[in-house]
């Protein structure tokens, strides 16, 4: 193993460490110290724990390496309505870590700067990443984020509830009529009627309720930008997901979710055996090594439908974590040294290996792959680089779309409304949102053509 590979291992089992000693919420003691005589970039993000003293690292190597400026590197809850009030308030930080599907809203709104200048100055294209990775970091053709971490969901199975129901651990679902002929199969209940094991449950997590039909070879939006919630493939898709409850009982199958552990703690139901199918991104990795390292599972590509099917193509959403310069910072060109410097392939690798992920990078070195505490990673890695790798739509009104999916689903999921009809309410409301987000925008264009006498736009402008 290399030098580089055996300080990554040394430096994730560091980071793992309950009591490492950093201190998240806010800039070490001793960071005014040290910062004395150099520029000072403040630099907040949402993760604490493991995956914020993993971000500390980075930071520390960057601080360490050069004596110009100073990162400090605050951690907070709700970041997002601190970020909006600080930008608002013209007092922002000078870097922000976000979900990629912020980028949208916070880019047409004008609170963050497009970086196209200042990447090209530092040699950062998109032919370094994954192919579906460089679109999360723009928005109508300008660049207004760069990656942090991101991971593809793939399906984690549970290889010793494959024995236990007869079916080969080394041959996990390919496509959803194979899933559900596992899902049927590894269904296990008490005496008395009570749901104990389940094969795939799609509300385990209820984190993703919009994607189902993605693997059914559509979007939730058409090419030109249009909702497109009851296209007859997502129609299908939520027919499918719909059939798991009815088939199991509406209730029975609620009460069982009741009694499901929340995530990051060991009740989580994939690592007590309760669901022995899920679909996650590879952080689950994490939790599995924390609370149950003996645990006999494995990871494959999603399963989706059999029209769809393609083994040298997986479908995925992937998903990311963003850095951005909010308008208004003090320091936009030292900000982004700063990110340049994580986008240096060790420190895109040792972030990525400390929170299970898989790199964002178009490749992978041979020592990340091989000392990587995911075992699987391999398999998101190829999710990544598919061409069929999806990822959140870019739209400045996703988070009421989204919220209209979520809706949605609860009702389907307990039997109160048919897909068709549920996600044609979905499109309809969507389409209202976008109508009158491009309305505004119109509107904010015209506005700022007559106060400028139709001179072009400022950088800080919405793209």
């Amino acid at each position: 193993m290399s030098h580089a590979a055996i300080t990554r291992r040394a430096a994730v089992g560091m980071l793992a460490a309950a009591g490492a000693g950093f201190a998240l919420f806010g800039p070490r003691p001793d960071s005014d110290r040290a910062a004395r005589g150099r520029l000072v970039i403040d630099y907040w993000e949402k993760w604490t724990g493991h995956e914020g003293r993993a971000m500390q690292h980075i930071v520390d190597r960057y601080n360490q390496s050069q004596d110009r400026a100073y990162v400090r590197y605050f951690a907070m809850a709700g970041i997002d309505q601190k970020s909006i009030v600080a930008i608002a308030g013209g007092n922002p930080p000078d870097i922000i870590g976000m979900g990629n599907f912020s980028v949208p809203a916070y880019a047409e709104s004008g609170a963050i700067m497009p970086l196209d200048d200042l990447a090209a100055a530092h040699s950062i294209t998109p032919d370094r990443y994954a192919p579906a990775v460089w679109p999360m970091l723009t928005h109508k053709g300008r660049l207004y984020a760069i990656v942090n971490t991101c991971g593809a969901l793939a399906l984690f199975y549970n290889r010793a509830a494959f024995r236990d129901a007869g079916l080969d651990p080394d041959a996990p679902p390919r496509t959803i009529s194979e899933l559900d002929a596992c899902h049927e199969r590894l269904v296990r209940q008490s005496a008395d009627g009570r749901l104990e094991r389940v094969g795939f449950l799609h509300m385990e997590p209820d984190w993703w309720t919009w994607h189902w039909g993605y693997y059914f070879g559509t979007s939730v939006l058409t090419p030109e930008g249009d909702a497109a919630a009851d296209h007859p493939a997502n129609i299908r898709a939520y027919q499918w997901a719909r059939s798991y409850p009815q088939r199991l009982g509406v209730e029975r199958t609620l009460r069982f979710q009741a009694g499901f552990g929340f995530y990051g703690t060991p009740q989580h139901p994939f690592l007590a055996g309760q669901v022995a199918m899920t679909n996650q991104g590879p952080w689950l990795a994490n939790l599995i090594n924390a609370y149950k390292p003996d645990m006999d599972y494995a990871v494959a590509p999603f399963p989706v439908h059999d029209d769809f099917y393609d083994p040298d193509q997986p479908a995925g959403l992937l998903d990311s974590d963003v850095l951005v310069i909010p308008r208004g910072a003090r320091h936009p060109e030292e900000a982004f040294r700063f990110i340049a410097f994580t986008q240096q392939p060790e420190n895109v690798e040792f972030l990525s290996a400390a929170h299970c992920k898989n790199s964002p990078l178009a490749t992978s070195s041979a020592d990340f792959l091989a000392s990587h505490p995911n075992p699987f990673v391999r398999v998101h890695a190829a999710v990544a680089s598919s061409p069929r790798a999806f990822i959140f739509p870019r739209m400045r009104t996703w988070e009421q779309y989204v919220a209209e999916f979520n809706a949605a689903m609860q009702r389907i999921w307990r039997g109160n409304a048919e897909p068709a009809a549920a996600l044609a309410a979905v499109r309809r409301a969507g389409q209202s949102q976008i109508d009158e987000a491009r309305a505004a925008a119109a509107r904010r264009a015209t506005a700022r053509a007559g106060s400028s006498g139709g001179a072009g736009r400022g950088p800080g402008s919405a793209g």
